[in-house]
């Protein structure tokens, strides 16, 4: 089968997230059991990445609006071109970059689906939310997502709590074209071997902002250093509100405790949890959770709050702790028996460890993902 896989920027820009990973993995699994690969991303004409990969890489340009992605017009361009050379089987879009791909693979008789990695989705269409043309403006990308799901002869989502959000923002009529394929891990993060644990040693990694549960984690840890004084929080990432918390920490009189390392690599995270004797991940929505599942998959315990879907991956008190979203008592409670318990919060990372090497591979994703492609083939 020969696939294009499209997302914006790519596993190299420092644009990069969960999904560009996402499809770089998806990628060299596909292309692992013998398929044709092509993907397309985008990047600044001075941008340069000597990469060794086992598929073929396409390049759109990527264009740099706060307001409105405008990948799309580029990335149709260069799909358009591309497919002047190129017969794909299957066109596969993760974000708006794939707003004109529907009309796209229709004239060129390829299957198009798509991949849902948003956690919010509009309710209507662009007509209908230009009547409220502010809120339109602030949420244009959005718009350009819908669009492309709309189009797409079938759309992925990582978990059940995101698919249920796709078809309440899409509506019941487009719901059997929704199917659940969770993501697969980098081999990487099982091959973690935790044997210089730091036993009060708390870690985070993620995009520093409100969604993530930060305010109430820094509440929270204040009432944990109350008691267990040698308590450290480690804060791997970067976002807007970087300056506002790095305040609120020194105003919290936690300075000597928490540490921000700014954005790090996969391996420097995965040598943090070999010493931490805690994952923290207090998000107040999550459509799926890579953090939390790269930080079960290294045998690192975890606490987490009940945002979206980290439920589906974490059993209460059995491979983890959940707490109630937005609640620094409880995360508070937590993380203080945890750190009591060290034994207790072991035992469930080593069963956690377990599951996850069961549930998430890539190579598992990309037979489900081809046995998807091969029910939407055009005929």
């Amino acid at each position: 089968m020969k696939i294009c896989l499209t997302i914006n920027s790519s596993p190299w820009s420092k644009f990069k997230g969960g999904g560009q990973l996402a499809v770089h993995s998806l990628a060299c699994a596909l292309a692992a059991i013998g398929h044709e690969v092509h993907t397309l991303y985008s990047k600044y004409p001075h941008e340069n990445f000597d990469v060794d990969v086992p598929y073929k890489i396409h390049w759109a340009f990527h264009h740099d609006f706060a307001t409105i992605n405008f990948n799309f017009l580029s990335y149709s361009n260069e799909l358009r071109t591309l497919l002047k050379k190129e017969k794909f089987d299957v066109i596969h879009g993760n974000a708006e970059e794939a707003y004109h791909f529907g009309l796209i693979a229709r004239m060129n008789r390829s299957a198009y689906v798509f991949t849902s990695h948003a956690p919010n989705i509009p309710a209507t269409g662009m007509l209908k939310g230009m009547a409220h043309p502010i809120q339109f403006l602030k949420s244009i990308n959005t718009y350009l997502l819908r669009q492309a799901m709309v189009e797409a002869g079938c759309i992925i989502a990582f978990s059940e709590f995101s698919r249920d959000l796709i078809v309440k923002g899409l509506g019941t009529d487009h719901a059997d074209r929704v199917k659940v394929i969770p993501p697969g891990l980098d081999s990487s993060w099982f091959d973690v071997e935790r044997n210089q644990v730091d036993l009060n040693r708390i870690l985070f990694w993620g995009r520093l902002e409100d969604e993530k549960g930060l305010p109430e984690l820094f509440d929270a840890f204040k009432k944990v250093v109350s008691k267990k004084v040698d308590s450290k929080l480690t804060l791997v990432g970067e976002g807007n509100r970087l300056q506002e918390y790095k305040s609120r920490i020194a105003d919290l009189g936690l300075t000597d405790h928490v540490e921000f390392t700014g954005w790090l690599n996969d391996r420097e995270i995965q040598n943090l949890t070999t010493k931490s004797s805690i994952g923290i991940f207090p998000s107040r929505i999550e459509s799926f959770g890579l953090s939390v599942a790269e930080a079960l998959a290294t045998g690192l315990p975890v606490i987490a709050a009940r945002g979206g879907a980290i439920p589906e991956n974490i059993e209460d008190g059995v491979t983890g702790r959940l707490v109630p979203v937005n609640d620094a008592d409880a995360l508070a409670k937590a993380l203080i028996l945890a750190l009591e318990d060290p034994q207790g919060s072991e035992s469930m990372a080593k069963a956690a460890k377990t599951v996850v090497q069961q549930k998430l591979s890539w190579e598992k994703a990309a037979n489900s993902m081809l046995s998807l492609y091969e029910s939407v083939l055009v005929k």
